[in-house]
Order: structure tokens, then sequence, then C-alpha cells
């Protein structure tokens, strides 16, 4: 199966984005282009942030199973301060429509990859629909460019994982405490719960036939 990784998808209109700026003859589509990049950066931003908050927590985890409290102490700071950033606008990120089961939170994606289904054969056709979503990705056509391969007769499957924003700063904090106070078994297991808290909301794009 091929996967793709979102921020792949993020660094295509990135990169795409400022081709069509130096060729775009008014300031309207200029303008167009920068929110574009503007965009990709945000939610590339959400990504990175939420997801290097997780890894420092496994991290914490793995730094105490191998007994070194120091170093578990700092990456669940670090953790805690990734989390703490308000200056990133989360609730602009947060998804309210996913299909998993949720508690009540503010879920925020912190990584997604997306497969085409495992019988592509590549044609002529479905190249040409590749190379046609390709052009609507670089224009943040998102839609557009699942369409066009689900109507090519390639299927699109997403996955997001989605963190709770509250309920993972909340554990994190409470392992600082545990950890300034020695019960490194206790903050090991409030880290684990930060860790299973993550979700993963699936959406199948089916290929018409």
């Amino acid at each position: 199966m091929k996967k793709l990784i979102l921020a792949g998808m993020m660094a295509t209109m990135m990169c795409s984005a400022p081709v069509m700026a130096a060729t775009a003859n008014t300031a309207v589509q200029t303008a167009a282009t920068a929110q574009i990049q503007k965009e990709a950066t945000d939610v590339m931003q959400i990504a990175v942030q939420g997801a290097n908050a997780m890894r420092d927590i496994q991290l914490a985890r793995l730094a105490l199973f191998h007994g070194v409290p120091a170093s578990a102490k700092k990456l669940t700071d670090d953790a805690a301060t990734l989390l703490k950033d308000d200056s990133t606008d989360w609730k602009k990120f947060v998804k309210t429509d996913a299909k998993a089961k949720m508690i009540d939170d503010q879920y925020v994606m912190i990584n997604a990859t997306v497969a085409l289904s495992e019988d592509y054969i590549a044609t002529p056709e479905k190249e040409s629909a590749i190379k046609s979503a390709n052009s609507k990705l670089a224009k943040g056509d998102q839609k557009g460019a699942i369409d066009t391969l689900r109507l090519a007769g390639i299927g699109v499957m997403e996955d997001q994982y989605l963190m709770p924003l509250n309920r993972t700063r909340k554990a994190v904090a409470t392992a600082q405490k545990m950890l300034a106070d020695g019960k490194y078994y206790e903050a090991n297991l409030v880290l684990k719960s930060a860790e299973d808290g993550i979700v993963v909301d699936s959406e199948m794009f089916a290929a018409s036939n």
C-alpha cells in the first residue's frame, strides 16, 4: 500500500505556491498564494508541535525505564512547555467531526497518513488523475484532489492521529509533580495514560465503480 505523510502534502503546497506566485499577473493571485503558504505553515506547526510533545512524553517514559529520572524530568518539562504554548492557535485546528470515539476535549491532529487502495494498478488514465490531483493539492484544494482520484477509480484512506489537548496537558502537569516528589513509577503510568489518549480517526473515500 502506498503511503503519503500529510507533511509531504503540506510541503508540496508550500513548494508549489511560490511558483504560482511567480507566474501570477495580479495582486489577487499573489495574495491567495501567500494565504496558502500561511495555512500550510500553520498546519505544519500544529502537527510538529503536538507530535514533538508526544515524542517527549514517550522518551520520558523510556528514560524512567532505564533509570535516568533527570532526563525524564527534562523531557516532561519540554513536553509541558510545548503544550502550554498559547502563541499557537490550537483551537483553529481542533477536529470536532471525528468518527472515532472521543471524550469531551479539544482533539488536535498531530499526524496523519494517506494511503491509496491496495489494488491500485497504474494506467494512463490514473496517472493523468494523479497529475491533476497534484495540481489541486498545490492550490490547496484537498477535496478536489481526493475527488479526482476517487473518480479515476483510486480509493483513498486517510488516518488522522488526534491528541486530546486538555487531557494531555493535565497528565503532563501531574507527571511533573510526581517526578519532583520521586514518584517515578506513578509518573510513568500517568505519562502512559497521555500516550493512550491518542485516537485514530479514519475516513475512506471509496473509488467510483
